[in-house]
């Protein structure tokens, strides 16, 4: 229709071209050429016509409209999305066929399976075929990644925050559909089973003086991203500050949650605080570095200008302060000869192992210490091999002792374990065990010789008078017990109780966090009862629920309580939910 109407135009200005052809000079005919082009404009309202009115018949190349179009929508991308920092990449750097390729890899909680699209060596499309196992929510945030992909040219990209598995499932699917790498991306199901479900294990308690020797002390432990340090303040014997000097590799937002715990530890003066909610792996890592600055203040200094002579006697004789969570022997006095001690290596977050320690005494001191293990798998190459384990020897040796020497961090439990077993065989070192138990049977006999026949007659009179008040008086307080309910407990009250917790993601916030409600039965002070679990969530946080409540419900009612019960790998986070509830409930019907 406009090509006929463009026909007419022409034919009717070129009479017009007829008239003008006679004059002379160019000059004349370029503004006729010129007012008859601006007339059919103005008069027919015409309109370049639009890429998407083109068809197949026409001679212009539809493969340079749309790359046309492809260049103004990047850019109208780049001008809204200002926070876009992905470099866009170089045309033909796929060094690829032309075609189409399929490929996976492993995502959240399965294959994610992508088409990708090449041509001229540059990737124009990246489709999902498949990913069944992935949370919609999370896995729509992940695609993000599709787009930066296609705008670096490249595969090497970042992943979205807070869907990592989704986001490394995608990544790797197009590296295998490119190039036919075979991605070694883990599934949050698998990961969780090798490390007890991702999480951040929980950093053991410790028995601690509560009195450290003044000054101010520096001290390092591991965190998410790497290393952390602190400066602790002691001031008289007391925690007074606690400041982080560094942690350059732990995450703003995660860090000044975990930074909360530091508080607790100077006002209950104490590391053994719970770790921050969705920050577990950068408080255990405060706590160790505190532990590890106040060890080097663990000498009790401070309080022993308060003590007598006598008092220093006994404590030469009877010093032990317990600075790795267990019985030090003496630094000196052993028999000579080779000792076997051994100690469990127990733990939330691991298989437990057995460690055996050899110890050999020569003239009086410790010559040498020989430490085997039955760790296995991830327990022996993630603790035990680790060269700083290995080292605890020898550092036992040049002590003399366990006293003194430091838990490896991010291997605590293997560290006691080691410590344990060494105390055990040096307890059976010790000098003169048998004449001390001689001597205090021989004082026992003794002291019982000469007093009995003062007691007889000196205790025969007093029984009869005081032995008639004594059973008014204990007859009176049973009384007083017995009317009280004989099933309820000494500090709960009996009953159930409806609580609710929040679930809370760990720092891969592979979830949005979600509220799990349960009644819990208390009587006798123990939880006799858990029933009627439920989680205001999706399908697939109600069955990590379900495998938490099938792998702890029956061992916590065993137990009574929740405090020595592991979490569920692969539903730690549920688990832990669990454990809040039970304790929550014991808050509730505390007396």
């Amino acid at each position: 229709m406009m090509r006929e109407k463009w026909k007419k135009y022409v034919e009717k200005f070129k009479s017009l071209g007829d008239k003008v052809s006679g004059v002379k000079g160019i000059t004349a005919v370029i503004p006729a050429v010129c007012l008859a082009v601006l007339m059919v404009t103005v008069l027919t309202g015409y309109k370049t016509p639009q890429a998407k009115k083109y068809e197949a018949s026409e001679t212009e190349d539809i493969s340079q409209i749309k790359e046309a179009l492809a260049k103004e929508s990047t850019a109208a991308m780049a001008e809204t999305t200002k926070k876009n920092t992905t470099k866009k990449g170089k045309k033909g750097a796929i060094d690829v066929k032309d075609g189409t390729y399929k490929g996976s890899a492993n995502g959240y909680g399965g294959k994610v399976t992508v088409n990708v699209t090449v041509s001229k060596k540059t990737m124009t499309a990246i489709d999902i075929v498949s990913a069944p196992g992935e949370t919609d929510s999370f896995f729509n945030r992940a695609k993000g990644v599709i787009d930066e992909m296609l705008t670096a040219q490249s595969t090497d990209v970042d992943v979205v925050s807070g869907a990592t598995y989704s986001s490394n499932g995608i990544i790797g699917a197009v590296k295998n559909a490119l190039f036919g790498t075979e991605s070694n991306n883990a599934t949050a199901a698998a990961a969780n089973a090798g490390n007890a479900a991702g999480s951040a294990p929980s950093v053991s308690k410790v028995s601690e003086s509560g009195t450290w020797k003044d000054g101010t002390y520096t001290g390092s432990g591991k965190g998410f991203g790497g290393t952390i340090s602190v400066k602790v303040t002691v001031k008289d014997g007391k925690i007074s500050a606690i400041d982080v000097t560094s942690a350059s590799g732990e995450t703003a937002s995660y860090f000044s949650k975990a930074k909360g715990i530091i508080p607790k530890m100077i006002s209950g003066q104490t590391t053994n605080v719970d770790a921050a909610s969705g920050a577990t792996y950068s408080s255990n890592g405060i706590i160790t570095a505190v532990r590890n600055a106040l060890s080097k203040a663990e000498t009790g200094k401070s309080s022993t200008k308060k003590k007598n002579k006598k008092n220093k006697k006994n404590k030469k004789k009877n010093s032990s302060s317990d600075n790795n969570n267990n019985n030090k022997a003496p630094a000196e006095g052993y028999e000579d000869g080779t000792y076997t001690g051994s100690a469990a290596c127990s733990g939330e977050q691991f298989k437990e192992y057995s460690v055996t320690a050899n110890v050999t005494i020569k003239n009086g001191k410790i010559s040498a210490v020989e430490v085997s293990s039955t760790a296995k798998g991830t327990n022996l190459k993630q603790f035990m091999s680790r060269d700083e384990i290995k080292n605890l020897p020898s550092l036992i040796v040049s002590k003399n002792g366990t006293s003194g020497v430091d838990a490896v961090s991010g291997a605590t439990y293997s560290s006691h374990a080691i410590f344990n077993a060494v105390n055990d065989a040096l307890s059976k070192a010790k000098k003169n065990s048998s004449s001390t138990e001689k001597k205090e049977e021989t004082t026992t006999e003794k002291k019982e010789e000469t007093t009995t026949e003062k007691k007889e007659e000196t205790t025969t009179e007093k029984k009869e008078e005081t032995t008639t008040e004594k059973k008014e008086e204990t007859t009176t307080e049973k009384k007083e017990e017995t009317t009280e309910n004989p099933d309820e407990g000494k500090n709960y009250k009996n009953g159930t109780y409806k609580v609710s917790v929040t679930c809370d993601p760990d720092e891969d916030e592979d979830f949005d966090s979600y509220t799990i409600s349960m009644d819990i039965t208390i009587k006798k002070d123990k939880i006799t009862e858990i029933s009627n679990i439920t989680a205001n969530t999706n399908s697939t946080n109600k069955a990590y629920t379900n495998d938490a409540k099938k792998g702890m419900v029956s061992k916590i009612i065993a137990n009574g309580n929740a405090d020595s019960v592991n979490t569920v790998a692969g539903a730690t986070c549920s688990s832990k939910a669990i454990k809040d509830a039970c304790q929550k409930a014991f808050n509730a019907a505390k007396k």
